[in-house]
């Protein structure tokens, strides 16, 4: 089960998916299993924490970020596009890091500015997703 989903206008996420923001959903680290002999490789944008982005080794497009939290707990967070059935992931819930976008949004969701509050608000969507507040509605 996913744990929830956003839009990511930070600058990093700019560069590393190629477009204006990332849309990606977010599951436990667990969840999100790489092929033994996979061709993605991760890089660290910046001091930790810090999310170990990882890219196809082939086309360069994103594949996976995992962030560890603590020794015993992992985020996964996946390009949505990367899924086939996008009707089974949970619909977006926020825009963050939204004083870096490069467009305005014209949709309904909470646009968060600011490195602190866009934090704050991953963090209490993960654990909103922890106690089961995720759904496509």
């Amino acid at each position: 089960m996913p744990i929830t989903r956003l839009l990511c206008h930070c600058t990093i996420c700019q560069s590393v998916y190629k477009q204006p923001f990332a849309d990606v959903t977010a599951w436990w680290g667990g969840a999100i299993t790489l092929p033994e002999r996979h061709n993605v490789q991760f890089k660290k944008y910046r001091a930790p924490p810090a999310l170990r982005r990882g890219t196809c080794g082939s086309c360069g497009m994103p594949v996976v970020g995992f962030l560890r939290l603590a020794p015993f707990l992992k985020l996964a967070f996946v390009p949505s596009a990367n899924f086939p059935d996008q009707a089974a992931l949970p619909k977006p819930k926020a825009h963050i890091f939204y004083h870096r976008r490069l467009t305005d949004a014209s949709d309904n969701l909470p646009k968060v500015s600011g490195y602190w509050p866009s934090e704050l608000t991953v963090t209490k969507l993960v654990m909103g997703g922890m106690f089961g507040a995720t759904s496509n509605a």
